[in-house]
């Protein structure tokens, strides 16, 4: 077999012109957040400085999700947003259980749906399918058990409806932007296997995979949604036809990628709002303001 003398140079270069693609839907996501807030849930009459503390605040925090245990991410979040953003306790609190909220019906949505839509390209084995139902059978034995749940949710809705001028139209919003973030996991994922294995057919089907596993470690309630991702990552590329050491590839560098853009635009806002002049010192105080020792 004869090789092209530029062949190789130009598979480098398509590879990392694929990466360079893949950083930047990341770089996206992690943007897409302080967007979202301020463009969804700022008062009205809020000023640029708020915007910008707020869109620091958030960035901030995303870096400390993968340096702070799971719980210290609330408090952290909570202190940035009213000291440095300026906004008032009660807002921070009623547009945190509002997004998420939002978040999670966008989520539940988008992967159902995906989980559909892959099972018409490939035929899953049947323990998947009682897995699957085990595990919606787990939560609708959770929300029966725990009737307060609903009853929690809706005051929260209340709460964002009466807050909130025009909520509907802010609701709206916010789904919109995320349903885009959601899809961007899928973009991402896609891109990845492109990378790692130049299979451009199953490019869909990775894409719904994606989403599913991303959903899978956001209800672990593990940090970075270790374990759960993974490892469902892994177990669903395997039934598609994808080689395990490539599905952990994808994964590595799908954290990695996360790792790297958090950094990039978390250390850069933790300046800017004097949190520290360099990454030891802004951890440092990342661990004092969530442990309320500021």
């Amino acid at each position: 077999m004869t090789v092209q003398p530029g062949s190789t140079a130009i598979e480098i270069t398509a590879r990392m012109l694929i990466l360079a693609g893949c950083f930047v839907v990341t770089l996206a996501h992690f943007v897409m957040e302080p967007f979202r807030w301020n463009r969804c849930y700022q008062p009205a009459d809020c000023t640029r400085r708020t915007q910008s503390s707020t869109r620091d605040a958030l960035l901030c925090t995303a870096l400390a999700t993968y340096i702070l245990p799971f719980k210290l991410g609330i408090p952290l979040r909570v202190y940035l947003l009213r000291r440095k953003g300026d906004l008032t306790l009660h807002l921070v609190g009623v547009v945190i259980a509002l997004d998420g909220l939002i978040s999670l019906v966008i989520w539940t949505t988008i992967a159902a749906f995906c989980a559909w839509t892959a099972s018409l390209r490939w035929k899953p084995p049947g323990y998947l399918w009682v897995a699957v139902s085990a595990a919606v059978l787990v939560c609708l034995v959770v929300v029966v058990l725990q009737r307060q749940l609903g009853a929690r949710m809706l005051q929260r809705l209340r709460n964002a409806l009466t807050l909130l001028d025009r909520p509907w139209k802010r609701i709206s919003c916010s789904a919109m932007i995320l349903l885009v973030d959601v899809m961007s996991y899928g973009l991402r994922h896609a891109l990845l296997l492109l990378l790692i294995t130049d299979n451009a057919r199953d490019m869909p089907v990775v894409a719904a995979v994606g989403i599913i596993a991303t959903f899978t470690g956001i209800i672990s309630g593990l940090p970075m949604g270790l374990v759960g991702y993974d490892a469902t990552l892994i177990a669903l590329l395997a039934v598609v036809g994808i080689h395990p050491e490539q599905a952990l590839l994808m994964a590595l560098i799908n954290r990695a990628l996360n790792l790297v853009a958090a950094a990039a635009l978390g250390i850069p806002a933790a300046m800017r709002m004097g949190l520290g002049s360099s990454v030891g010192s802004i951890i440092s105080k990342f661990r004092e303001i969530a442990n309320d020792k500021p």
